[in-house]
């Protein structure tokens, strides 16, 4: 791999050129069997309806809404998913009961934005937000904030951690699923290179080491409330899965939701012994320090 080869500078976000992508894709979905899982993985598949439904039935869905449980999040509180994209996860919220769903996702386009979303009657309730700018001038504010894969793409986490902030209560939640992970020159180069969208269609990706995401996040007025590893619930939560594991993987899933309802600062300070001992004391392991949720609370300042 040539480092100095890749394209670096010119990475951007485009909805239109993502949308353009993801759409020569579905048209290739039926004749590719490699698109076909990409596509199938990333619930990006052409049938809308069906992708939808089966976000709604997946294993990584019902995961979701047991970790909510967990930190009692109610299904009135009024709740942000901010960078959706298509709003599977919002939908599904609003679908399994929540009743003040809003998301706010920049995309419109049918299949990558919130397109489709508005076309389904039962979006109706969900309040869709396609202008940054107006979303972060409502007064009202969150008790509750979900990212799903979307961290890696400010480019200043700290700024927009701090915007996201001003639009919480004290004491709300962020829930940060499925953030994208690398540790070392030669691993964030590789993620770069090797990403489907990245280097091909000059798409904006940036991988971040997990104490990265951590700080620049508590920075501005956050605290680190709970980790959730790599392996818990199979890696349904980082990977498309579809199963619970084996033994072994069910019984850490077990052990985790009992540190995340009775003690979740010990997932806290795993992480932090973690990424001590890689960091400076020659350590291989990367369960907690490749988190597959990290959930914040704003705390006062």
């Amino acid at each position: 791999m040539n480092i100095d080869a890749l394209n670096i500078f010119g990475l951007e976000e485009s909805p239109e050129t993502l949308e353009r992508v993801i759409s020569e894709q579905q048209q290739r979905y039926a004749t590719d069997p490699a698109i076909r899982s990409l596509l199938d993985s990333i619930y990006l598949e052409a049938d809308r309806s069906c992708a939808f439904d089966r976000f709604f039935h997946s294993y990584e869905f019902r995961t979701i809404c047991k970790i909510l449980n967990l930190f009692r999040v109610e299904r009135s509180v009024r709740l942000c998913e901010i960078g959706g994209g298509p709003g599977f996860l919002a939908s599904s919220l609003a679908r399994s009961g929540y009743t003040r769903v809003e998301l706010l996702e920049p995309n419109p386009h049918y299949n990558t934005g919130t397109g489709y979303l508005r076309t389904r009657p039962d979006a109706a309730g969900i309040r869709i937000h396609n202008d940054l700018k107006t979303w972060h001038a409502v007064t009202e504010r969150y008790d509750a904030v979900i990212t799903k894969n979307c961290i890696h793409h400010f480019k200043n986490i700290a700024q927009a951690a701090a915007s996201i902030r001003q639009k919480m209560h004290d004491g709300a939640l962020w829930f940060a699923f499925r953030e994208w992970f690398a540790e070392s020159p030669r691993e964030l180069y590789m993620q770069i290179a090797t990403h489907p969208y990245c280097q091909r269609y000059g798409l904006y990706e940036w991988p971040y080491p997990s104490w990265h995401y951590a700080e620049a996040i508590e920075i501005v007025g956050f605290r680190m409330k709970a980790v959730v590893p790599a392996n818990y619930a199979n890696n349904c939560l980082g990977l498309f899965q579809e199963n619970e594991g084996e033994d072994a993987v069910r019984d850490w899933t077990t052990r985790i939701d009992k540190a995340l309802t009775d003690n979740p600062g010990a997932t806290v300070q795993t992480f932090w012994q973690e990424m001590i001992r890689n960091r400076f004391q020659g350590g291989t392991t990367r369960l907690f320090t490749r988190p597959q949720l990290m959930v914040f609370e704003r705390v006062p300042v």
